[in-house]
This record gives C-alpha cells, structure tokens and sequence, in this order.
C-alpha cells in the first residue's frame, strides 16, 4: 500500500502502535481512498488552513497535499 505518493510522518508511528486491529484495518483502507483521491477530505481551516481531515470509523487523519510534487504527507491519526 506504501508507495511514493503517500508519506507518512515520524510521529505517525506512535498514534500507529496504539490503534487496534480493528482500527488499523480502517486506516489501511482510509489511506487507500485518500491515495487513490486525495481531495476526498474536507479542507480545514485556520489554523490549520492547508491540511485536510479524512473521517473513518470514529478515527480522524490529517493530512497534506504537496500538489508541486504530487504526494500526500500524513500528519496525524487519532480518534475523535
């Protein structure tokens, strides 16, 4: 599912570790709706005008579009 146009950032990993199975699964297929189509998410706003917010299953992740280079950076996932 990794590929060169969805990064995801250091400080994923830990959020990463503390999902359930359950939960991972969600994400695995979250990242593979937001790889195929990143503007999918709602944009968000100030202060966090820029990055996106993708919802699945009771679990939030945020996101950026590099649009020069053409890929995705994941921020964050946690639950809401």
């Amino acid at each position: 599912m990794w590929n060169d146009r969805l990064r995801i950032a250091e400080c994923v990993a830990q959020q990463w570790s503390a999902l359930s199975e359950s939960e991972r699964a969600a994400v695995r297929k979250a990242l593979e709706t937001i790889d195929d189509d990143p503007i999918i998410g709602a944009p968000l706003f100030d202060p966090l005008r820029g990055y996106w917010s993708f919802s699945i299953d009771g679990l939030r992740i945020i996101y950026r579009i590099v649009a020069d280079a053409r890929f995705v950076v994941i921020l964050s996932i946690t639950r809401r």
